[in-house]
């Protein structure tokens, strides 16, 4: 009953052997280009933060404060 079970598993997604051996290769690169792939990836948050820092400073700043939180 087991092997009838595995036999229509692998019947239903003949693709799914070919979508592993992709993953495996997509994880092996990046394995091998761990560091580029961390730098790049401080980069984009550290640009995104910065935006986000400007973006912020142009709207949010410049709305006056309330005169009941003056003292």
């Amino acid at each position: 009953m087991a092997e009838l079970n595995r036999t229509l598993e692998a019947n239903a997604e003949p693709g799914f052997n070919k979508n592993l051996e992709r993953l495996d290769q997509d994880l092996s690169i990046m394995d091998r280009h761990a560091g580029e792939l961390a730098r790049a990836e401080d980069d984009i948050q550290e640009s995104m933060r910065r935006w986000d820092r400007e973006y912020k400073d142009e709207r949010l700043h410049s709305v006056p404060r309330p005169r009941k939180h003056i003292r």
